[in-house]
């Protein structure tokens, strides 16, 4: 019987590989949720999750050789026309909701609304600490989806090879949204955006538009729309 293959030609993994993913993806599943329900009552900053975050870059990168030639392989159509595929999707995914949330912070701290009390006293929509936020979100974007698209969509491909692209992002995206479940509308937010940014990913192979999109959303809904300040709470962690 000939061997199954992906689209681009690359060979479906091995019974071995898939049941390695599988023991992986195990675990993940398992300490993922544990770390997230205990550690936050004996950790009180988030520097715990960057550090982890990185981590597991590190991880990352000693098998990307790996992933890319066994799990990804090649991608299906030139450099250029992925890396302008990505860039316009993701404008056309991300400028629009910006917008939103543009209107409904001017709305919530201007008419003041009944149905928007929380942004009643809400922090400046346009600050040193709101371009501070963005830069600082774009790095902790790009680490974030290197981890969630080029690992874990790479895993889930490998581990389900006859999956749709469109079921594996949504599988994909919920966990990624999922790992906000201590904040519910940042959970609902990211599992929206995890879908697209996993469609695109699948498909094109770029991160750093990505990472953008991500970031540009991340920190406008944080500040326009939830009435965070990000640095603020940073400084405030970095002080206790």
């Amino acid at each position: 019987m000939a061997e199954s293959t992906y689209p681009n030609g690359l060979p479906h993994p091995p019974q071995a590989l898939r049941n390695r993913i599988a023991i992986e993806l195990g675990v993940l599943a398992v300490l993922t949720p544990s770390f997230l329900m205990f550690a936050p009552p004996i950790v009180h900053n988030n520097i715990m999750y960057v550090g982890l975050a990185l981590f597991g870059f590190v991880l990352v990168q000693l098998n990307a050789r790996e992933t890319r030639e066994r799990i990804w392989g090649p991608p299906n159509s030139p450099p250029f026309d992925r890396v302008r595929r990505c860039a316009i999707n993701m404008s056309l995914l991300t400028i629009p909701p910006v917008l939103l949330f543009f209107i409904l912070g001017v709305v919530g701290r201007t008419w003041k609304p009944w149905w928007m009390p929380w942004l009643e006293d809400g922090c400046p929509m346009f600050s040193l600490n709101f371009f501070a936020a963005l830069c600082m979100y774009l790095p902790w974007a790009l680490l974030q989806q290197t981890l969630f698209q080029f690992y874990l969509l790479g895993r889930l491909r490998a581990l389900l090879p006859f999956a749709s692209p469109l079921l594996l992002s949504v599988l994909n995206g919920c966990a990624y949204g999922l790992v906000h479940f201590q904040k519910p509308p940042v959970m609902v937010v990211t599992i929206i955006g995890g879908i697209f940014w996993s469609y695109s990913y699948h498909r094109d192979r770029y991160v750093i538009p990505i990472a953008i999109s991500h970031a540009l959303l991340g920190t406008t809904f944080y500040y326009w729309i939830y009435n965070h300040d990000l640095v603020e709470e940073v400084i405030r962690v970095m002080q206790n």
